[in-house]
């Protein structure tokens, strides 16, 4: 009687069981290719430069600054913003300060004969750009897009520093140095997208021309002396004539190249 009741409700179990495999769907598993942006969509870009990443480089007569997001230290953040389904605005922008402020006054023992009374440092350093740029894109297909960029570059910067003591008599002597100086540069590209399945996603290559004007970046000296004399020259990074100290000097650099910022970039997009 017992493997009887065993016998029916294993078979009740098995028709139940069949019952559901015949009933059950299986889930869709086909991608969609159609992650690509309209107007009013916004997007984070990043890249990584695969052959310079900066204007100008250590050791020559221009400043390192960085022209694109490579999420490290220092680099533009960038973004776009479409206005219509073929057209976005796109824009850079970095901001970086850095000062320093050191005040102090002097014992004077027996122990400690010091001269000096009081001193004091002060240095700042601080840097802005600004990339504004425009897209046009051409191809409206789902998975490639093609487009054409250009991008104007302004930077401003200025470096100083004021050191300056006072003697036991009251007299003192500061010299400040002061720096400024102005990136302008152009850049123009070629642009090819891919977007990553349905995602809100893609990566693509940038390359293009790029020209970059320095203006500036001349130091000015100004000196005061304890007994009331002062003067001021000016001095030249990487002076070709070797440091020399100028009553007026100007200084202008120039470069451009054909694919001298190739970049492998990748855009999330949102809205």
């Amino acid at each position: 009687m017992k493997k009887t009741i065993l016998s029916v409700v294993l078979l009740g179990v098995c028709s139940m069981a069949s019952a559901q495999l015949s009933t059950r769907e299986n889930q869709d598993t086909r991608y969609k290719f159609g992650g690509r942006p309209v107007a009013g969509d916004m997007a984070l870009t990043f890249g990584l430069t695969i052959n310079n990443a900066s204007f100008g480089d250590d050791g020559d007569s221009t400043r390192s600054i960085s022209v694109w997001n490579r999420l490290s230290r220092g680099n533009l953040i960038t973004g776009k913003k479409f206005v219509s389904d073929d057209v976005a605005y796109r824009a850079g922008i970095r901001l970086f300060r850095d000062s320093r402020s050191v005040k102090g006054e002097f014992d004077s023992t027996a122990q400690l004969p010091n001269v000096l009374s009081e001193a004091e440092f002060k240095s700042t350093t601080r840097e802005y750009m600004f990339v504004p740029g425009i897209e046009k894109h051409f191809s409206s297909s789902n998975i490639f897009d093609v487009y054409t960029a250009g991008d104007l570059y302004l930077g401003f910067g200025r470096d100083k520093s004021i050191n300056s003591t006072t003697d036991r008599q009251g007299r003192t002597t500061s010299t400040t140095s002061t720096t400024p100086y102005t990136i302008v540069g152009l850049g123009g590209v070629i642009g090819v997208n891919v977007f990553v399945l349905d995602l809100p996603i893609s990566l693509g290559v940038e390359y293009g021309l790029s020209a970059f004007w320095q203006l500036g970046d001349k130091t000015k000296v100004e000196v005061e002396e304890a007994d009331g004399d002062s003067y001021e020259y000016f001095t030249v990074a990487n002076d070709p004539w070797g440091g020399n100290q100028y009553s007026s000097v100007k200084q202008k650099y120039m470069t451009m190249n054909t694919n001298d910022q190739v970049r492998v970039v990748m855009n999330i997009y949102f809205n």
